[in-house]
């Protein structure tokens, strides 16, 4: 039987996990607005974009291991 602080922590943990999503593709579309603004690439904008695509990657993939994880117990029906 959970307790509310689990589910708030919870609650905490997936708000968590959005920001750091939102700004991952924030970074990364700061990169691509640096590209599309000087009209060719430079280091930077480079590293942005990559740095930020592999934080939505990274958060993307945690998500979908946290909706498919299994708890092991057994909920009844009651």
């Amino acid at each position: 039987m959970p307790s509310k602080t689990n589910e708030l922590l919870g609650s905490i943990r997936h708000l968590l996990i959005a920001c750091v999503f939102l700004l991952g593709l924030g970074v990364a579309t700061l990169g691509d607005i640096a590209i599309a603004i000087r009209g060719y690439e430079t280091a930077i904008s480079t590293t942005a974009r990559m740095i930020g695509s592999a934080i939505v990657f990274g958060t993307l993939v945690l998500v979908l291991i946290t909706v498919f994880q299994t708890d092991g117990e057994i909920h009844s029906g009651n």
